[in-house]
């Protein structure tokens, strides 16, 4: 008799371990979502936190996307990259489409619009940057008197990352897996004489960090004043469909008022107006064939 009653004993157990233990047992698949430490892109922590443009538009697939269980995992650069290239089946809401072609990954239609890279200084150095309207970074890089700070497998704009190629490991260029806000920090000491970031990006650690002054901000020769952003997740057949699912999200939240305006967060009302502008021929450029 009592063997007979153990396996009814032991499905009632299955069935009422979810309802004693939500969370335990999930019959949805997991999606794992690599983000950075990207302020003002993404923010994880602070006062500000989850008020960046990528946090918005992971906030919004996730939402959208509720037969999943998602699991948000925080990665410097170098950690994404070293994780994609190995194959570990995961998404980012916010990448670049050079790094992501670099890394062969399922890319999405353009997804976000941001302004370009700038070179970033402090007041006290403006004399020694001249007066031209942009800069050349090859002749910038090729200058020992001047220290320059980037961050590590970040990729900026194909004019500069091929530049940076060229003269990686000089003396007078940071190249390291350093957050941008120990960077700027390091700016501030004056133990660099420029970064190469978003003017946005600056404005915000400029900001936050208290330092209370009026950047200078100079754009680079070649780097078109805009760039888009993508969703990627990896590169299989596996991710290639997570890609048309994410395709499927953006295009019904593009025509939402709350998602135009994630491309417009931290920028001051003038540049707001370029973004939007630049936003709107994005929508038309997503009307094209899908990569």
């Amino acid at each position: 008799m009592k063997t007979r009653l153990l396996p009814h004993l032991l499905r009632l157990c299955l069935i009422c371990l979810p309802v004693l233990f939500p969370g335990t047992v999930s019959a949805k698949p997991t999606l794992v979502w690599a983000v950075l430490d990207f302020p003002p892109f993404q923010i994880l922590s602070g006062p500000h936190a989850g008020s960046g443009s990528f946090d918005g538009e992971l906030q919004a697939l996730m939402a959208a996307m509720p037969e999943y269980e998602h699991r948000v995992v925080t990665m410097s650069f170098s950690r994404r990259k070293a994780e994609f290239l190995a194959g570990t089946p995961m998404c980012t809401p916010g990448i670049f489409l050079p790094p992501a072609q670099a890394l062969k990954l399922a890319i999405s239609r353009p997804a976000l619009t941001h302004l370009d890279n700038r070179v970033v200084y402090l007041p006290d150095k403006a004399h020694r940057f001249g007066s031209a309207p942009s800069l050349d970074v090859e002749t910038l890089f090729h200058r020992p008197d001047l220290v320059g700070g980037l961050a590590q497998s970040r990729s900026f704009a194909p004019v500069v990352d091929g530049a940076l190629s060229r003269h990686q490991g000089q003396h007078h260029l940071v190249v390291r897996a350093l957050s941008g806000e120990v960077l700027f920090r390091m700016l501030l000491a004056g133990e660099l004489d420029y970064l190469i970031m978003f003017p946005h990006e600056a404005a915000f650690l400029a900001a936050t960090l208290g330092a209370g002054m009026a950047l200078h901000t100079r754009p680079i020769r070649g780097v078109p004043p805009y760039q888009y952003t993508h969703v990627a997740c990896t590169g299989n057949d596996w991710g290639r469909g997570m890609i048309a699912r994410i395709d499927a999200v953006l295009d019904q939240e593009m025509d939402k008022p709350a998602y135009r305006a994630l491309s417009e967060r931290w920028y001051p009302k003038p540049d707001q107006a370029r973004v939007r502008r630049y936003f709107a021929g994005m929508v038309r450029e997503r009307a094209g064939p899908a990569r």
